[in-house]
């Protein structure tokens, strides 16, 4: 299975984001667009494993020192990937709550036998890939949202799209 664990994003800040990506759009942007549905905020990417039980065990130890956190919506950016753009909606993380929990993540998967993440967490939605005409493009957002749960999601291709299938939920309890 292809894995990766996120924080899902409510139905009204998925459609914020769909926003941006329909302005930019609008303005002569082009690229492989990421469907609605498919908006998150990626924690960790796994990539090809078995081992659902450790990645489980490793969010339920990193939920367990969280509480529900809030998160805002910020301004377009890109950056470059695999010769080309991938663009995305900024998330802030006002609290700093976000930093520690990708932290105690890092850690928890760590523990149980997978690669630590090469980057330092840079929060955002990939609205998509390979984007041409987003030079000086501004779409800033305010939309800001409590975010209570981390999936993790198992990534299929499908048909010349991808489905992402939560295999797991963990709520973060106040």
């Amino acid at each position: 299975m292809r894995l990766f664990i996120a924080i899902p994003l409510p139905p009204d800040v998925r459609r914020a984001v769909a926003d941006t990506a329909i302005r930019l759009k609008k303005r002569g942007g082009a690229g492989r667009f990421v469907p609605e549905e498919n908006y998150h905020i990626t924690l960790h990417f796994i990539g090809e494993s078995s081992a659902l039980a450790e990645a489980v065990e490793a969010i339920r130890t990193a939920a367990r020192d969280a509480r529900p956190f809030l998160l805002r919506l910020t301004d377009y950016g890109a950056f470059a990937s695999g010769g080309g753009r991938t663009g995305y909606v900024g998330v802030s993380d006002e609290t700093g709550e976000l930093s520690r929990l990708y932290e105690t993540l890092e850690q928890a998967l760590w523990d149980r036998g997978f690669v630590k993440n090469r980057a330092r967490l840079l929060p955002h939605v990939t609205i998509g890939r390979n984007i041409t005409g987003d030079e000086d493009f501004r779409c800033p957002r305010r939309e800001a949202f409590t975010a209570n749960s981390i999936v993790l999601y198992e990534s299929e291709s499908l048909r010349g799209g991808i489905r992402y299938t939560p295999v797991h939920r963990q709520r973060i309890e106040p």
